[in-house]
């Protein structure tokens, strides 16, 4: 629309958009965004499917246009506890009819600025939010460059609480976008100034300083989080449960957005680290270790591969452009043994032999007697420096696995030699031990990341040996690194246990920390490996700094 001098004093009123509206909205969108929205989008809001709309006229002009949009807002009502912002609410998950309000779009024709109209629209959908007796905010994103919409939310009082980088892709090029809360109904941060104190009187007595190091040093970087894929409408950006990540020529890196409830979130750090691992005089597993993999089960190429490429880059340097990679990871691990006071010579991991049972031979429940008779059959000749590895199929059910573990390690009656079972969560429970490539079953709500290797089943149970062969090392006999007084319900908290869920800096409950996305397969990663393969290792307790470790 051409920019137009009043030759009248405007009179605008607001009402809902109508059916009537239909092409003077699209054609103010067309002119005011720069991604098209699907003719779906503006369907949704002139019949009020799912949309509550504002439209701003004004009566004052003349030649039939008095009831012209010139101005609108557009939002939908969303459960919080499906949202992307369900972390940075207080609200009682026992009430699950508890919603927000999400701003799609809001414009105002270029001739109608600066009167006022995005803001009064803006508190018709504030208004509206506090009348819906179980809302909790109203949120929305608005793109970086945007500076006058930024300025005048935060003069509305709208809280921003995350960047996130690279969040929009309009014309091949990325944009970060700012995402602002206003808190109705009394909706809040989960983080009360009580809560906060508490928060740093804990910091303050629990004497974890490297924790506290790396929180400040996580502080003071920018946040960052998914891409999103190029969409025709901001709305389906939003409504996209699943926020798989997409780059189009370099690893993009995924990091924890630095918001309100960063404090709340470094107490939950600082709570998990409280007590550290510490050594009880007993003997570590070093030197050359063998690994017998027992495949128990039916299992496909990608499976065999992607285990037997982890072991591998273990010890394998893939170069100086390929950084970070998994052998930094297993070199926190050979440093207990310096801990301890038993030198610091490399712990070599070599698989020495494969075998394979496609007949479930010994059923499909892993137990204690399963476990003991699957290796009798094996027989791995009893030797400490020999690790057999029981991986199971998808369709072998693990006592335990989708409640308390998602693999184990353990001793042969006699207690000579070490083993470990690593569970398939792929069917019988990826909810539990499939994330973060998977939708947990219960906890707060968490972006899921697509497997590094492209198959879920095999990248998830990398990540279960890794914590499995981590812990038989550093305490392969229940007397070597754990964490004092764990042992309650056989629950020892342990290298790679104390660290469960992190697998970057900045990482909380329900968000994994900063990692990598591979830019041709969009699986999130944190190491290099061998073969040219990704990994998502999880970060294991690094005895020298008594705090968690990870590769990014």
């Amino acid at each position: 629309m051409a920019k137009q001098n009043f030759s009248h004093h405007p009179t605008i009123c607001y009402r809902p958009i109508q059916p009537c509206d239909l092409e003077i909205l699209e054609r103010i969108h067309a002119d005011i965004f720069p991604i098209r929205y699907e003719s779906e989008f503006f369907q949704s809001v002139v019949h009020e499917r799912d949309i509550v709309s504002w439209a701003a006229v004004d009566r004052s002009q003349p030649n039939g246009h008095s009831d012209e949009l010139i101005g609108f807002v557009t939002a939908r009502i969303v459960l919080a506890k499906e949202t992307e912002i369900g972390d940075l609410l207080r609200y009682d998950p026992s009430k699950p009819d508890q919603t927000l309000v999400y701003i799609l779009t809001l414009g105002v024709v270029e001739s109608y600025r600066n009167l006022g109209i995005a803001r009064s629209l803006i508190r018709q959908v504030i208004k509206y939010a506090s009348s819906v007796p179980a809302c909790r905010a109203v949120y929305l994103h608005v793109i970086s460059y945007n500076v006058p919409a930024i300025h005048l939310y935060k003069k509305m009082s709208f809280k921003c609480i995350r960047r996130l980088q690279d969040f929009y892709l309009i014309n091949g090029q990325h944009y970060d976008s700012f995402l602002f809360v206003y808190y109705v109904n009394g909706g809040r941060s989960p983080c009360s100034p009580l809560e906060l104190l508490i928060a740093v009187v804990s910091y303050m007595t629990s004497g974890l300083k490297s924790v506290a190091a790396r929180i400040r040093k996580n502080e003071e970087k920018t946040a960052k989080w998914p891409k999103c894929k190029e969409t025709q409408s901001l709305m389906s950006i939003q409504t996209k449960r699943n926020l798989t990540t997409e780059c189009t020529g370099y690893e993009c890196v995924i990091c924890a957005g630095m918001s309100m409830i960063k404090t709340c979130v470094n107490a939950w750090l600082l709570t998990a680290a409280a007590a550290s691992i510490t050594y009880h005089g007993g003997p570590l597993l070093t030197g050359n270790l063998n690994l017998t993999l027992i495949w128990y089960g039916q299992f496909g190429r990608v499976h065999k591969n992607v285990i037997r490429a982890f072991v591998e880059s273990l010890h394998y340097n893939a170069g100086a452009n390929f950084q970070p990679q998994v052998s930094s990871w297993w070199n926190v691990i050979e440093s207990y043994q310096e801990v301890a006071g038993k030198g610091g010579s490399p712990i070599n991991i070599n698989v020495v032999k494969q075998v394979a049972d496609l007949k479930y031979s010994a059923g499909k429940v892993v137990t204690g007697e399963f476990i003991q008779n699957v290796l009798q059959k094996v027989n791995t000749g009893g030797d400490s420096s020999t690790i057999p590895v029981i991986l199971t199929a998808r369709d072998v059910k693990m006592q335990g696995l989708c409640f308390t573990k998602c693999s184990q390690h353990g001793m042969l009656a006699g207690g000579a030699q070490p083993y470990i079972v690593v569970g398939n969560p792929e069917s019988e429970c990826p909810g539990s031990c499939a994330w973060p490539f998977q939708k947990p079953d219960k906890g707060p709500l968490s972006i899921t990341l697509n497997p590094p290797n492209g198959n879920l089943g095999a990248d998830a149970m990398v990540i279960a040996f890794a914590r499995a062969l981590a812990e038989a090392v550093t305490n392969p006999y229940k007397t070597g690194f754990y964490q004092d007084k764990s042992d309650k319900a056989n629950k020892t908290v342990e290298a790679a246990s104390a660290c469960w869920g992190i697998f970057g800096s900045g990482a909380f409950d329900g968000y994994t920390g900063k990692v990598r996305v591979d830019p041709d397969t969009g699986g999130g990663f944190n190491g290099h490996g061998s073969r040219g393969r990704k990994f998502l290792i999880p970060a294991v307790w690094n005895p020298k700094t008594n705090s968690c470790w990870t590769l990014l």
